[in-house]
């Protein structure tokens, strides 16, 4: 009789570990995050932004080959986090994930300048 913990090709621990952090990051009930609102942490998340972001949302994500992140009102704190950690896919364009890369504080800071273009408008 075989384990519950064993399948015919082995261990099912590893495929369970993976399986979990291919998700990335989880938001917890009560995610430790910054003040979004805080200069500072905005300030962080630009610097960031504009390192690595830049190239596909563009200017003050103004768009280009990824979205226009200005004047969205439709993001939320959690849906950013989660999409900077897990990337996304829109048609034959993808937004790699960044969970590797960053983390969760720096994920935060990104979000925190992302919700601050919400009253900017479109650069012409």
């Amino acid at each position: 009789m075989r384990s519950i913990l064993t399948s015919r090709h082995g261990s099912l621990i590893p495929l369970l570990f993976a399986s979990t952090m291919a998700c990335g990051p989880a938001l917890a009930d009560n995610p430790s995050r910054p003040d979004l609102d805080n200069p500072a942490t905005i300030a962080a998340g630009a610097k960031r932004f504009n390192q690595n972001c830049v190239y596909c949302h563009g200017n003050a994500g103004s768009g280009g080959k990824g979205a226009a992140l200005q004047g969205r009102h439709d993001l939320t704190p959690e849906y950013l986090f989660q999409t900077i950690s897990n990337g996304k896919q829109r048609g034959s364009l993808l937004m790699p994930a960044w969970r590797e890369a960053f983390s969760e504080q720096e994920i935060w800071e990104l979000g925190s300048y992302i919700l601050s273009l919400r009253d900017v408008g479109p650069k012409k």
